[in-house]
């Protein structure tokens, strides 16, 4: 088929289907979205709440846990009670009823099949108790969509790591500290797409460096500081007069470093052992359009998040997780899946589901609409069929959801082949992490007919003020484990209302409102992190751990390409900044490449294609 040209059914913007999207979707046998593809992505992270936790009652064994959900009268069952064998969500099944919407009966199944509080394991977690989405975490706190990490704090999609606290997207990494889309580094802080580094410190983009401090876009260098070569003395010198444990410090090495980022060509994308794809953050991948966040990814479009290291391919719209093949508009499935569409949180080594939400254990096979089930084969919501009468109703089903669509408060039609409506979320939308890659306020929220809950009043007992936190680590006693610590975003809030801000002491970026970073008001410090603290001379935070993990997520890149050019005008960059070091192959002239990239055009940071890039830091 040729390319053509469609209206979003929710955003009311055109968006393109190209010919091999038209292949894929007549491989799987389902029909071209309706949604574009920023609208479906939306709609798949609406459905995750990754850190919004309530205090509540196992509704099995009465156990007070922690939960995603609210005390409610939905069913909500702690880890313990949720995988033990003395019950089966088979017992809520329902026949099929042609004469209903398909989605009106799946989410009354939904609301009697009991939920999970936190969607972990618990055999698989050892003394984690305040993790989600997480699997084989040994003492590890606060940390989410993360797999096989000991010791780990305030982080998300971390995988393979030891001892790291205030850490995203990350793998194989130990004793690192706000460190973002790195791998295997020991010893670093301050980081920012690094790869193989020891001792690495306040530095962007470096590959195989030891011993760095404030630099950006090196490899293989050793004792350079702000991108100049220094002897092993003179580094030493330097690192101890910036790297004093002194927070006031800190602040003044972020502004120079973010004056220096300026100063160097960044490649057109994030990747590394690649072979055609377009996206960012992309690594061991190949024959990738518009992807984030994946490794090991194969054949394979609009996906995200793939972090999980096992190889995923032949899917779109897949959000979450990965290892998984042909995969269609899921949110958190892989680990071996196989022809998978319309899920949201299917677990290890299933075939065959549709719309289905928590399918869990080995042996799930060829069910639809579903909630809950465990080792079962030819369900439909969670009714049991034979293998004949399941392929008999199969096709009627499908028929009867484009016959009687289900349609929402705001006329969106639902037929067979789009994901949820997001009414069915059990979440509100900025519970999710829809809100971080979408930010909406409560009124935009609620004329898009999403959820909107109020957050709750938090009225902790302030025993440290902001302001009375030691500036150094090296005066900060053990008493500050017993401090309830005031965040400062929350400060800067309080100030905004009473428009008292002093513009030189409060940056733009505090004055962001707490509400959208799901502020918390008050934190503290957990022994494990003070020790880290200590051990690598690192002043304590002024920020709650939700604002911490808002200002990492505010230095990436957005889930969005535009068409750009290569900014290298031969001999210097466009804007004169930056002198080449290295002849290129067009010259003295422009470079004519051009390509997609996560910088929007009007971004002042130096971007370079792959050729001009290559020849400036390889």
């Amino acid at each position: 088929m040729n390319k053509e040209s469609r209206i979003c059914q929710n955003c009311k913007d055109s968006f393109t289907i190209d010919p091999e999207d038209f292949d894929f979707y007549k491989k799987i046998d389902v029909p071209p979205p309706t949604w574009c593809p920023d609208c479906r992505l939306q709609r798949r992270l609406l459905f995750m709440n990754e850190r919004t936790f309530y205090k509540r009652d196992c509704d099995k064994c009465g156990k007070n846990v922690i939960s995603m959900f609210p005390a409610s009268p939905r069913k909500v069952y702690c880890s313990h009670c949720w995988w033990a064998d003395d019950w089966g969500a088979e017992q809520y099944s329902k026949p099929y009823d042609f004469s209903k919407p398909f989605f009106k009966q799946f989410v009354e199944l939904a609301a009697e099949v009991p939920e999970l509080a936190r969607y972990v394991h618990e055999s698989s977690l050892v003394r984690s108790d305040y993790s989600n989405i997480c699997s084989y975490v040994k003492d590890c706190y606060l940390i989410f969509n993360s797999d096989d990490d000991t010791e780990c704090s305030y982080g998300e999609f971390l995988e393979q790591s030891k001892s790291c606290t205030d850490i995203s997207f990350s793998l194989s990494c130990e004793r690192c500290y706000e460190a973002i889309n790195c791998y295997k580094c020991y010893g670093s802080t301050h980081i920012f797409d690094c790869e193989e580094c020891v001792n690495v410190h306040f530095s962007r983009g470096l590959t195989g460096c030891t011993d760095c401090f404030g630099c950006v876009e090196l490899k293989g260098k050793k004792f350079y500081f702000f991108n100049q070569p220094l002897t092993g003395e003179e580094y030493k010198k330097k690192l101890a007069e910036w790297n004093n444990g002194s927070y006031s410090t800190r602040l003044e090495i972020e502004k120079k470093l973010k004056e220096s980022a300026l100063l160097h060509p960044y490649k057109y994308i994030i990747d590394s052992r690649n072979s055609n794809v377009t996206g960012d953050f992309i690594f061991w991948s190949k024959n990738v359009s518009h992807g984030y966040e994946i490794i090991m990814t194969e054949d394979s479009k609009y996906c995200q998040f793939m972090t999980f290291p096992f190889k995923t391919s032949d899917s779109y719209d897949f959000t979450m997780w990965g290892g998984g093949e042909r995969i269609y508009e899921c949110l958190g499935a892989g680990d071996g899946q196989r022809d998978v569409r319309f899920c949201l949180h299917s677990w290890s080594q299933a075939f065959n589901l549709e719309y289905c939400w928590y399918i869990s254990n080995t042996r799930c096979d060829n069910l639809f609409g579903c909630v809950g089930l465990r080792n079962k084969q030819y369900c439909i919501l969670n009714k049991q069929y034979t293998k004949e009468e399941y392929e008999e109703l199969m096709p009627k089903i499908i028929k009867h959801m484009n016959d009687i669509p289900y349609v929402d408060s705001k006329g969106r039609v639902y037929k067979y082949g789009e994901f949820f409506p997001p009414e069915l979320s059990p979440f509100a939308y900025n519970e999710t992490i829809a809100q971080e890659y979408f930010p909406l306020t409560k009124e935009e929220a609620v004329n898009k007919g999403y959820k909107w809950k109020e957050p709750e009043q938090r009225n902790y007992e302030i025993t440290l003020k902001t302001e009375q936190i030691p500036d150094n680590i090296k005066d900060v006693s053990d008493s500050i484990l017993g401090e309830i610590i005031q965040c400062q975003h929350a400060v800067s809030q309080i100030n905004a209302d009473e428009t008292q801000i002093n513009a030189d002491s409060i940056s733009a970026n505090q004055r962001i409102s707490a509400r959208m970073e799901q502020c918390t008001s008050a934190f503290k410090i957990i022994p494990q992190e003070l020790q880290l603290y200590r051990q690598m001379n690192i002043p304590l935070p002024r920020l709650c751990p939700n604002c911490r993990h808002y200002q990492r997520m505010s230095k990436k890149n957005p889930i969005k390409l535009w068409h750009g050019k290569c900014k290298c005008a031969g001999l210097k960059s466009e804007n004169g900044v930056y002198a080449n070091q290295v002849k290129h192959q067009h010259g003295d002239t422009h470079c004519p490449n051009e390509f997609d990239t996560s910088y929007s055009p009007e971004r002042p940071e130096i971007v370079y294609c792959e050729s001009c890039y290559n020849g400036e830091v390889a």
